[in-house]
């Protein structure tokens, strides 16, 4: 039997092929911090830098970036798929999950790993909806390499239980 490249499951497998980094996203209200793991970011424009990162509308992090209109990415080493399971796990809404995590500030507010290869600090431009996704569009304000290695790629085989 001959796969039809027109069925839902040969698109997905296909898409499954594209790489792709994993990042924490991480933003601020007042003093509530909250924060997810985010895989699906992009660069879109180099004058001036800015990026996409797509969020699901029912995540908690999603409201409070569009609120606060600031966030910033941290960019995981390729050994941090725990760092990057445990940002995914519960929602900010119920857990602080930067309890215990050593974490600053950018200088737009918003929080960044200190462990990590770097970090990017962003404003909100825009937003586009994408699905079931919104695409948050982001000028990079600040950015700071921190430490060497290599960034960690998606590879949902190593997300199996934190996914389920």
């Amino acid at each position: 039997m001959e796969n039809n490249p027109q069925d839902p499951g040969s698109i997905t497998d296909a898409l499954t092929k594209l790489t792709h980094g994993v990042y924490v996203l991480a933003t601020r209200r007042g003093r509530q911090t909250s924060a997810m793991t985010a895989a699906w970011v992009t660069r879109t424009s180099e004058r001036p830098p800015c990026l996409a990162v797509a969020v699901r509308g029912d995540r908690y992090t999603h409201d409070l970036i569009l609120e606060s209109t600031t966030f910033a990415l941290s960019v995981l080493r390729e050994d941090q798929v725990d760092v990057a399971t445990h940002f995914s796990e519960v929602s900010s809404e119920y857990q602080d999950k930067f309890l215990g995590v050593p974490y600053g500030l950018t200088p737009g507010g918003s929080p960044h790993l200190f462990d990590c290869i770097a970090y990017l600090d962003c404003k909100v431009l825009d937003t586009a909806r994408a699905g079931d996704h919104t695409l948050i569009i982001g000028e990079v304000t600040a950015g700071e390499s921190l430490g060497s290695g290599h960034p960690l790629l998606y590879d949902p085989t190593e997300y199996e239980e934190a996914l389920s």
